[in-house]
């Protein structure tokens, strides 16, 4: 013999109560069945406004009833044919003058009491229950109503009532007949020892098909909603949440009782006594498995998986209980408990320190005001006296809960999960974990609810691993990493678990958001105008306001104005990737701040591709360093685009023309100057003295400028390169001189016992800085370890393609660290 329950979504309409009549017709023919149902959906949530409404003395009480009326009428309509309509439509309308004089008596007195309020619900199920029975007769199933107010016993508590279940078993099993009839019985309601109405709780029409499942020893009881089952966290609030096929009866309770809607709380109780299994299945999609919870075999319980499930409560206020005078003090605990039970006040979260001086405690927000005046009035002498500080309240916090059986016993599991929270910056308030270590709970602010969500999920290989990126800017090296990014997507997807989603795009114009990803492909039209005048500060807002896990701001620009929020990033735990020098090689005081974020922030911050486009630089520097090696100089070519120039002025170009090419060919910055005067180049070494722990400004690194003074001053681009043409023959010259001696002309780097200078140089043809070719670059580490043979890098050093792929390569450097 099986339960079936249907919840409000279940029958909310003719055609769905029509369907669920072709569920039970099938499962008839292959056992007894007792069928449970809830009242029609939101028809309890239109109950108890227009209670509320009468309560205050509102006469669009009526409005109200005359809606909750219509619903049932229009299903009776369609479901009855002309020859039970009528008997439908009579016994309907009886049942709504009924409710119609009930609330009516509520509305003249300006009363509602839990009594009234529960009277009032119960017209929901009981209405439900004889619609979808006579449904079922109708459709040939026989079937009978049973009132639940006349099997299940509770105490006058109206609302969350406490089952008596010695006096339930026995009323269930004399008056629900399963052998001749399919009983369709109400759900959520009951009655006190005087007769008067009470209910379970909402939701509780699952706990009364396990109430009975239990007395009448049912072999199952399934619970149909409109979920596939148990999921491993709220799927609206992690996408890539999934089914969980099985649970135990230990895993199921605990994340009913932290928040997950699938399942009453009580419910799992009475299955569990009695060794029934529960199974979740979706109504609208009856094929699916759904979820079994039940007692788990050997080879199920012995599955690698430490954490089942998440779920979490959006809204709970913690009161924080503290002061010396509660230390060694006996009683404390137990008078704030007692406190609260007398004031039917329920607890969701409780936390101790060890030394007994503060208690934590989290409630619903709507029990929060008569919990703070019942426990100030408990200690107000304690309070007066200052043995124990004003009671503090926090709100606005969302209470989290990592649910498992293997986590106990599984080290790591903590550690794993602040890790995790830390790195994303999500700041725990309070925890709390029972000796059976299958629930770790943590209070945090409900603003980060869906970031601490969906960031353990992943940490704990629940679903594949994510990282929002955001880029700034959208020129040459932002589109050819916009273009690496969609090219090899799936294959990070496929073979390392790994999604880069690129969630927002921004220019000094326009911007694109989407916490689900931009389509790449179709980027350009995503991008609209900015609405705000506040830059690159709005874009950073708008970042901030997403709060997505495992973010990455990534500045493909040359802006000092999006340089400086990298310190304001970091300190929100947001990381940053960037190609932008202008951050690491502006002032010391931006240094200074970029670098102490850093260190006291969970954020990384990268910048590799600053100095040597995808080149090794930084990360070799850096690795010398720290194994212990010692840097006695570093010298070589550090511009792409003066290694191009002078690589082309030796097989004969015109100094001008080469200038132009490398500018046509995307090597330059937007103005050549900036490459010319050596500034770019002065600020990579800048950045190479600062790792080695120099304190150097721009104006310490000695640098010449190849801009001839007839082209510095106010002019465009265009004219500049018009001008540069003046000095084609001197560089002709110096290079057939350098020529001549077996050399070569350069422009090179050096930067040794804390001096830095860049500018031309003769080096001999034999050189490796005479050899390189295109945009190459090279650099030299000469150290105690590599002293009679320098460490040499080289490789291509400029060009949109190699530097995003630097970028792209910092990306996935911070992914792994993040997730």
């Amino acid at each position: 013999m099986r339960v079936y329950k249907f919840g409000g979504s279940s029958i909310g309409s003719a055609s769905r109560i029509r369907h669920v009549a072709g569920i039970v017709r099938e499962a008839c023919g292959e056992t007894r069945l007792v069928v449970v149902v809830s009242a029609i959906q939101k028809v309890t949530d239109m109950l108890a406004e227009t209670a509320t409404l009468a309560g205050r003395g509102e006469l669009s009480y009526q409005d109200r009833l005359g809606e909750i009326a219509s619903l049932h009428r229009a299903i009776v309509h369609e479901l009855f044919g002309q020859g039970g309509q009528e008997d439908a439509e009579s016994w309907l309308g009886s049942m709504m003058s009924e409710l119609e004089d009930v609330v009516h008596g509520v509305f003249l007195l300006r009363e509602l009491s839990d009594k009234s309020l529960a009277l009032v619900l119960s017209y929901g199920e009981r209405l439900s229950a004889w619609i979808v029975g006579s449904y079922f007769v109708q459709a040939g199933i026989p079937a009978e109503v049973v009132d639940a107010r006349e099997v299940i016993v509770t105490d006058n508590n109206h609302g969350y009532a406490k089952v008596d279940m010695h006096a339930t078993d026995r009323l269930v099993r004399e008056r629900v007949r399963v052998n001749e009839v399919v009983p369709v019985v109400t759900g959520f309601i009951s009655s006190a020892p005087d007769g008067s109405v009470t209910n379970l709780g909402r939701g509780g029409s699952d706990y009364t098909a396990t109430i009975l499942g239990a007395a009448l020893h049912a072999t199952e009881v399934w619970i149909w909603t409109d979920v596939d089952g148990f999921f491993s966290a709220d799927p609206k609030r992690v996408p890539d949440a999934r089914v969980l096929p099985e649970i135990s009866y230990a895993e199921a309770l605990e994340l009913s009782h932290a928040g997950a809607k699938v399942l009453h709380p009580l419910a799992v109780q009475p299955a569990m006594k009695a060794g029934i299994p529960v199974l979740i299945r979706n109504t609208f999609n009856p094929d699916a498995p759904g979820t079994r919870i039940g007692q788990l075999t050997a080879d199920e319980s012995s599955l690698p998986r430490p954490v089942t499930g998440l779920t979490s409560i959006n809204r709970v206020v913690l009161f924080n209980l503290a002061g010396s005078g509660m230390a060694g003090v006996p009683g404390t605990a137990s008078r704030l408990f007692t406190c609260l039970a007398r004031h039917s006040i329920n607890i969701i979260f409780i936390s101790q320190a060890s030394s007994e001086q503060s208690i934590s405690l989290a409630i619903a927000p709507g029990q929060a005001s008569m919990a703070k005046k019942v426990l100030e009035e408990e200690f107000t002498r304690e309070i007066e006296d200052r043995r124990i500080e004003p009671l503090h309240v926090r709100r606005n916090l969302a209470m989290v809960a990592v649910v498992g059986n293997k986590m106990s016993g599984h080290p790591g599991v903590s550690a794993q999960l602040f890790e995790t929270l830390g790195k994303n910056g999500i700041n725990v308030i309070a925890v709390a974990q029972g000796a059976n270590e299958m629930n770790i709970s943590l209070v945090i602010d409900n603003s980060d609810e869906d970031k601490a969500l969906n960031c353990i999920h992943e940490s704990f290989f629940l679903s594949r691993r994510k990282v929002h990126v955001f880029i700034v800017g959208t020129g040459t090296i932002a589109k050819s990493l916009i273009s690496q990014i969609s090219a090899h997507r799936a294959t990070l997807q496929q073979e390392k678990d790994l999604d880069v989603m690129v969630c927002g795009l921004a220019n000094t114009r326009s911007m694109a958001l989407d916490r689900e990803g931009v389509d790449l492909g179709q980027w350009h039209e995503a991008m609209k105008p900015r609405t705000g005048q506040d830059g690159i500060a709005e874009y950073i807002r708008l970042i901030r306001e997403m709060n997505l896990h495992n973010t990455i701001v990534v500045d493909c620009t040359a802006s000092t104005k999006v340089a400086e929020i990298y310190p304001g990033l970091l300190q929100s735990n947001i990381s940053v990737a960037t190609a932008n020098k202008l951050g690491m090689a502006g002032s010391w005081e931006l240094y200074r701040r970029i670098t102490d974020a850093c260190r006291k922030s969970n954020a990384k911050f990268l910048y590799e591709t600053n100095v040597g486009a995808g080149l090794p630089i930084i990360n070799t520097l850096n690795d010398l360093r720290n194994s212990g090696d010692k840097i006695i100089c570093i010298e070589g070519v550090l511009s792409g685009t003066l290694s191009f120039i002078f690589n082309e002025l030796r097989k004969g170009g015109r100094f001008s023309e080469v200038v132009r090419n490398a500018k046509a060919a995307g090597y330059t910055e937007p103005d050549p100057r900036d490459d010319l005067s050596g500034a770019d180049f002065a600020r990579k070494l800048l950045i190479l003295g600062r790792e080695l722990g120099y304190q150097l400004d721009y104006a310490d690194v000695e640098c010449e400028s190849l801009v001839p003074e007839s082209c510095r001053g106010e002019m465009s681009p265009g004219e500049f390169l018009d001008r540069l043409a003046g000095v084609d023959d001197w560089y002709a010259e110096e290079i057939r001189k350098a020529s001549a001696d077996g050399m070569t002309l350069a422009f090179t780097g050096e930067l040794k016992e804390g001096k830095a200078r860049v500018g031309l140089k003769r080096v001999p043809l034999k050189s490796p800085v005479a050899g390189l070719n295109g945009t190459e670059n090279l650099v030299v580490f000469t150290t105690d370890r590599y002293l009679k043979t320098p460490l040499v890098v080289k490789g291509p050093g400029a060009g949109g393609e190699v530097t995003a792929g630097g970028v792209f390569a910092d990306i996935l450097r911070i992914a792994g660290y993040l997730v």
